[in-house]
């Protein structure tokens, strides 16, 4: 059945307004709610074990399955353009994000190549339009096997890491080639099946019992799902590292793929909307987080559990509100001008 979701590396067709496949709008929207509850909870995961547990969840997916729907509607098309507008995002984010660190706590730090945090998405985006273009004529098929490979020992390697943001680069590049080589039709069509709907929610309900009841035996792939650290970082993996690497990237598709068969594919009021907005969303949210975080917002809500849900459920207003238009700016203007500028 894998043969007819794959698109042989040929190029989607873009949807007319009225056939448009809203599955997808509505899965981003699903998506950016995590990243924002992820960075949210991961200020006091030491604290919580529903924290650790719920980050687990999300991290085994979230970004790999953004990675993915990047690939699946990517085109081979204004590549100067799309490299040159997520490269001026991520460092304009890095420029504001030092002058907030210094406003806040008097000292902050700058590094122009080097990156552990928010802005490693939009360089990552940036090397995988430059690397599809380059690769456009090879075997997606082969290529995807060989990047497997290379991302299961990369960790072996301690001197990659978040210079050049090669880890994650190699370590989710199979999640977007994959998307190149999926059919956005065919996938949108498979995920209406009862079926594999019930088997999706089946699939993610389970995950999350077991990073809940299991979290002792599997919080140790925490530095996996994360994508940027070296096999170093746990002696378990100097040895079995490549291993897990396969266990998490199974985990992570078929969760991935779950996700996707359990959003309905309507447009649904606001969430499909707003499933358009994610990147403004992404460019936002971290700065009000660590303003939060400097107000101690979280530390107090951690004294109770209805204070954690609580910040949780704040979370997800968040992103919301960063959904709406005025926070267009400036993702949406670099984009634009990068994309005159191309023309």
């Amino acid at each position: 059945m894998l043969h007819k979701f794959l698109g042989g590396g040929v190029e989607h067709k873009s949807h007319p307004r009225n056939d448009r496949i809203f599955l997808y709008e509505n899965v981003r929207f699903i998506l950016i709610v995590l990243v924002v509850v992820g960075h949210a909870i991961d200020l006091n995961t030491a604290q919580s074990k529903v924290y650790k547990s719920l980050f687990l969840w999300i991290y085994s997916f979230h970004m790999p399955l953004f990675l993915f729907l990047s690939g699946l509607f990517h085109k081979n098309k204004n590549i100067t353009a799309k490299v040159l507008g997520y490269i001026c995002i991520g460092f304009l984010w890095k420029i504001v994000y030092f002058i907030e660190k210094m406003l806040i706590y008097g000292e902050a730090s700058f590094s122009l190549l080097l990156d552990g945090g928010i802005p490693w998405y939009m360089f990552v985006l940036a090397i995988y339009i430059v690397v599809s273009y380059s690769l456009r004529n090879m075997n997606k098929r082969f290529l995807l096997l060989f990047s497997v490979m290379i991302a299961c020992f990369v960790g072996y390697d301690t001197g990659i890491g978040d210079f050049l943001y090669l880890s994650r680069a190699v370590v989710f590049y199979p999640f977007f080639l994959l998307g190149e080589m999926i059919n956005a039709e065919t996938l949108a069509k498979a995920a209406e099946n009862k079926r594999i709907k019930g088997m999706a929610f089946a699939v993610l309900a389970i995950w999350g019992v077991a990073c809940l009841a299991g979290l002792d035996q599997l919080y140790f792939l925490r530095p996996l799902f994360t994508g940027r650290n070296p096999f170093s970082v746990n002696e378990i993996f100097n040895r079995w590292g490549c291993v897990f690497r396969m266990v998490c990237y199974i985990i992570s598709v078929i969760t991935g793929f779950s996700v996707i068969g359990i959003v309905p594919n309507r447009s649904v009021p606001a969430i499909t909307l707003f499933g358009r907005r994610t990147l403004q969303v992404y460019f936002w949210h971290y700065f009000v987080i660590t303003i939060l975080d400097k107000l101690e917002v979280n530390d107090l809500l951690m004294a109770t559990t209805g204070g954690r849900l609580i910040w949780i459920l704040s979370a997800v207003f968040l992103a919301v509100v960063l959904s709406l238009k005025p926070f267009a700016f400036p993702t949406k203007n670099i984009l634009k001008a990068c994309k005159s500028c191309n023309d």
